[in-house]
């Protein structure tokens, strides 16, 4: 939980007014020419849709005018015209933005920071033939969604720094390494290691990625010829881990497999990297620990879905929006929590209360002070707090 005097800190200043600012500054939607309500007033029952319980866009703006009857709140249908007036490009290049900002606030461009990419999938239970849905992975009892390709920054910072909307596209391996290597580039992000699941493990993805000069690990799938290396393993030595060079069939660059056994499941958990491999005992610690820091990217999207917004709408664009809304959300308490702790639903806490206020006397009664200057009180409080302690601790 926040200490009293971070506390103080977040009450200065509205969690709602810093996420206005971003959402805002960087035009996450913008509106037509003709519409009847300004770009926050719309934000105002985005956001309440995602952090308040009633997490849908019906609910949020019924609920914004049950508790204001005086004035004009816009409805979900309005919403809705308001937001399939935009394109998805632009959606995502906002974001990309955003992000940008975000990672330069954290002042995190001298560090060297993991990534893992990933699919992720959203099921959808209507028609199928409803633009914007493909075949997905049987996903909570559908076989049908939205499938975005993400990129997040993992360790002891973590960010969403990139989404790919591929739904209509082929998952070309190539081109999406590269659009989001490239991305990173610009952002100034330099990265260590790339982890990836299963679907990864290809040639055209290992190839891209030597080709890059990028130090993976890659969850790997066992293949008659890695089968009969470790069954010849097996005879030699047993059911022991080992590390052997591996090269696709279909030809791309020579790299390791490193084969561990579990002695409880009786099989080997494989993975590909081109680490160097100093020792078999070395890589059966460090491998699969490194591996685990991947996890953090399904934890995130647990995180994520704190700030869903539910809807059975068609829209493409509002699918894509309202993802970007749960990272964006999610990359706000990542960005606190890097000076303060702090849950989700304590932030969702936060900014439904402040919403409530704005709606009724305007964004500007909040106490509006810049994320930049949020996050380094938060910074210097920290700073105090430790100076204190030290002292304490010298004095002892």
């Amino acid at each position: 939980m926040p200490t009293k005097n971070d506390s103080m800190a977040i009450d200065t200043a509205s969690l709602l007014a810093v996420s206005s600012e971003l959402f805002g500054k960087y035009d996450i939607i913008t509106l037509p020419e003709s519409a009847n309500y300004e770009c926050q007033e719309t934000l105002n029952v985005l956001l309440y849709a995602a952090t308040s319980q009633t997490n849908s866009l019906e609910s949020a703006s019924n609920d914004v005018k049950s508790k204001n009857p005086d004035l004009r709140i816009p409805s979900a249908d309005t919403i809705f015209n308001y937001i399939k007036e935009n394109k998805i490009e632009d959606i995502l290049s906002s974001f990309r933005k955003m992000n940008s900002e975000i990672f330069k606030t954290m002042k995190l461009e001298n560090d060297v920071h993991d990534i893992a990419i990933d699919f992720h999938d959203i099921p959808f239970y209507g028609d199928k033939n409803t633009p914007g849905i493909r075949g997905i992975k049987r996903k909570n009892g559908s076989l049908w969604g939205k499938s975005f390709c993400t990129l997040d920054i993992i360790g002891t910072s973590q960010l969403t720094l990139d989404v790919i909307d591929i739904n209509g596209l082929n998952k070309n391996y190539s081109i999406l390494m590269e659009s989001l290597f490239k991305r990173l580039e610009i952002m100034g992000v330099k990265t260590g290691t790339t982890y990836l699941d299963k679907e990864f493990f290809n040639t055209v993805v290992i190839s891209k990625l030597d080709e890059l000069k990028v130090n993976f690990v890659i969850a790997a799938k066992p293949n008659p010829v890695i089968n009969r290396e470790l069954k010849n393993h097996q005879k030699e030595w047993g059911n022991t881990s080992t590390i052997f060079e591996y090269k696709f069939q279909k030809g791309g660059p020579s790299f390791n497999i490193v084969a561990m056994y579990d002695e409880k499941r009786e099989k080997y958990i494989l993975f590909a990297t081109n680490k160097k491999a100093e020792s078999i005992e070395k890589f059966e610690k460090t491998i699969p620990e490194e591996y685990r820091k991947r996890w953090n990217i399904e934890t995130g999207y647990r995180v994520k879905n704190d700030f869903k917004i539910r809807t059975c709408a068609k829209s493409p664009v509002a699918r894509v929006l309202f993802f970007i809304i749960q990272c964006i959300m999610y990359n706000v308490l990542n960005m606190l929590k890097s000076v303060v702790e702090i849950t989700s639903h304590e932030l969702k806490s936060l900014i439904s209360e402040d919403i409530n206020k704005a709606v009724r006397y305007g964004l500007k009664s909040l106490n509006s002070v810049p994320f930049r200057v949020l996050l380094d009180c938060l910074r210097w409080f920290n700073e105090e707090r430790n100076r204190a302690l030290r002292t304490r601790l010298i004095e002892i």
